[in-house]
């Protein structure tokens, strides 16, 4: 069995334990629709390509994941990845859409506070 796959066990309780997640930017199209979307919040299992949650199309509602993904290029020091000491890489004044995010659909935070 992989480690990413490996199940840990505390009493009664099995879980999964979650893989270790970076953030890198999407380009998403809903096929159903065809609204397109680009998002600075994707998230991929660490040293890989897999996106890990889904994003839902703000047309229709349809959950996709991105078909393209690359790291963030920083806004200050313009390297991929961040040589800076400044970690903000998305623009200010463009809102992360918490309820088209499924890592943080239904948490009191989003996970635009926490990158």
């Amino acid at each position: 069995m992989s480690r990413s796959r490996k199940l840990y066990t505390t009493g009664r309780n099995n879980f999964k334990r979650k893989p270790a997640l970076e953030r890198v930017y999407g380009w998403f199209r809903c096929g159903d629709c065809r609204k397109t979307w680009e998002s600075a919040y994707v998230w991929n299992v660490k040293g890989t390509n897999k996106v890990y949650y889904k994003q839902d199309c703000k047309k229709c509602g349809c959950s996709k994941f991105p078909y393209k993904t690359e790291q963030i290029v920083c806004q200050v020091c313009h390297q991929k990845p961040c040589e800076c000491d400044n970690k903000r890489h998305s623009d200010p004044l463009k809102n992360h859409i918490q309820k088209l995010c499924h890592k943080c659909k239904n948490k009191s935070q989003p996970c635009s506070s926490s990158s």
